[in-house]
């Protein structure tokens, strides 16, 4: 029993892990992930009392009943605008659904102990990664959606491809083995395009125009940093970091951006027919912005400089 327990809830993590290891800019924050399982888990609880109260259809209602239910925390946190970006939304989105099939996986060892260790693989990791899959897909779907109409039809429109997978993984009959390999296979692919293309619509969202860059520069000068994009950007994962560390981020952007406009500024003149007629002071001030910024790439650890590299490129 213990075994078949573990193999059930264990992928599931695993899972997660890997969604997270995904996240190349570190946009998911650690806080919200936690209160993403824990929702998860909620939702199966109401969803478990629901159907053993009213006795709807397992197939046919209790999709429709389940994908509801782990869309609120979702639609809880758009609407609270506490995400951003789809690697945001299919990471809490996937740890909806893995809370909500640890305690699936749970009521079901708890009510069949002699289950074998086939059907607790089967939904340990198939039935787990289409809950996960789900929910996540819902999320980004969502975040895609609501900018471009209301919020009761962005959802409406969100949730139904999720119903319609759910729904049939549950009704197609194929062999146990095809099916927890076919939801591994389709998801890890789904997941992937979606934080491709979540990180192009991070790159695409910033302007790196020498006018935006000009315009950023200025506004970190004048402390109003947070009304740029980048800016934008910045705040949204300030939490995760110590106030140290993300002090040293702001001033590597300002090094960053004060280096790219000289060296714009010089090709420009370049062009123009003008030799570069710096004194030694300044390419000692130059030079000195240089090791600046090496020294602190070696400080800010990591996950920060994935988190810069939309601004630093």
């Amino acid at each position: 029993m213990i075994a078949n327990y573990l193999v059930g809830i264990i992928p599931i993590f695993l899972y997660i892990l890997v969604l997270k290891s995904l996240d190349s800019f570190a946009v998911a924050k650690p806080s919200i992930l936690a209160k993403s399982i824990l929702c998860g888990l909620a939702s199966c609880l109401v969803a478990f009392i629901l159907a053993r109260t009213i006795g709807w259809s397992a197939d046919y209602i209790s999709p429709i009943l389940e994908e509801s239910l782990k869309a609120l925390f979702i639609i809880y946190l758009i609407n609270r605008r506490r995400i951003r970006f789809l690697a945001e939304g299919l990471i809490y989105g996937a740890a909806i659904g893995g809370g909500f099939s640890i305690l699936e996986n749970t009521i079901y060892v708890l009510y069949c102990p002699t289950m074998d260790f086939g059907t607790a693989m089967f939904r340990g990791v198939g039935v787990a990664i289409m809950h996960m899959g789900c929910t996540g897909i819902m999320a980004c779907l969502l975040i895609l959606t609501c900018q471009k109409m209301k919020m009761l039809n962005a959802v409406a429109m969100s949730i139904v491809p999720s119903i319609i997978i759910h729904l049939a993984h549950n009704i197609i009959d194929i062999e146990p083995s095809y099916r927890l390999f076919g939801t591994v296979i389709l998801f890890l692919i789904l997941f992937y395009v979606i934080m491709t293309i979540g990180e192009s619509l991070i790159y695409k969202w910033m302007d790196h125009s020498i006018s935006e860059d000009i315009y950023t520069l200025a506004a970190i000068r004048q402390g109003n940093f947070s009304a740029t994009k980048s800016g934008q950007y910045l705040m949204h994962v300030k939490e995760q970091f110590q106030p140290e560390v993300f002090f040293d981020m702001i001033c590597l952007v300002q090094l960053h951006l004060e280096l790219k406009i000289e060296k714009q500024s010089r090709m420009l003149k370049a062009q123009a027919g003008f030799k570069d007629d710096r004194t030694e002071e300044e390419l000692a001030a130059h030079n000195a912005q240089v090791a600046e910024i090496d020294h602190l790439f070696t400080q800010i650890g990591k996950t920060a400089k994935w988190v810069l590299r939309p601004l630093l490129r």
